[in-house]
């Protein structure tokens, strides 16, 4: 039977293998021929670190998917503290970048220390670093805060200082007055109690159980004391939490 009966009687796709068999794989290695290039196959990651920024501004265009993709990417990272690398400490090396959600979910880079390599979670300290780094051979700036252990501290600040942030004590709301404003109101509570005269014999002294007497309010003259929102109070313990 001649190529061309055999083939007569084939399909594509039989066609395909016949010829592939007959007349490319004769050799071997042979097969190397059918194996697909990977050179130029990127995955999302890749994409990521192609259009990846640490910042991105609002007005930032995102023409292409790609860029579009590293954005949203960026949409979901966590920004209130970041994660960084000391083991270049001694030649100022620091590498950092933002949390992710399984970080945040067990405390790293708040509950536990921000160093990569470290597991340390009691005495922790909250740092304010001027991050600069190279970005699309451009170099940037970024005020970013990162929470150490002391011995990571001790890393970050070998060599330059840096500031520490410490959580300030607010002030009460209550409407609870101080001691001192209390003593003078006392003092001048008493003043104006001895300068008060006796009422003469004449004057009508109301008697008691008055109509006037039944109908004023005992409260009229308290104070009321100003309380806290639910929203207050929220933003008042994620401060304490987060700092």
């Amino acid at each position: 039977m001649s190529l061309r009966d055999s083939f007569r009687y084939l399909n594509q796709y039989d066609m395909h293998k016949k010829i592939i068999n007959e007349y490319m794989l004769q050799k071997s290695g042979d097969t190397s021929k059918l194996r697909r290039d990977t050179s130029k196959d990127r995955r999302d990651i890749d994409v990521i670190r192609e259009n990846h920024k640490f910042l991105w501004d609002e007005d930032d265009e995102t023409i292409t998917w790609e860029q579009q993709f590293a954005k949203k990417y960026y949409d979901r990272l966590f920004k209130e503290y970041c994660i960084c690398d000391l083991s270049h400490y001694k030649e100022n090396k620091i590498a950092m970048r933002w949390r992710i959600e399984k970080e945040v979910v067990i405390g790293k880079g708040q509950f536990i220390c921000g160093n990569k390599s470290c597991t340390i979670e009691k005495y922790l300290r909250t740092w304010e670093v001027n991050f600069a780094y190279v970005e699309n051979e451009e170099k940037k700036n970024a005020l970013v805060k990162i929470r150490l252990c002391p011995e990571c501290s001790l890393k970050l600040n070998y060599h330059s200082k840096k500031r520490e942030v410490k959580r300030l004590k607010k002030s009460s709301k209550t409407g609870k007055s101080k001691p001192k404003e209390q003593k003078a109101k006392k003092d001048s509570s008493d003043s104006d109690s001895s300068d008060d005269k006796p009422s003469s014999s004449h004057e009508e002294q109301p008697e008691t159980g008055s109509n006037e007497e039944k109908d004023s309010n005992p409260w009229e003259n308290v104070k009321p004391v100003e309380t806290k929102s639910r929203d207050e109070e929220m933003e008042e313990y994620l401060d304490e939490l987060l700092l």
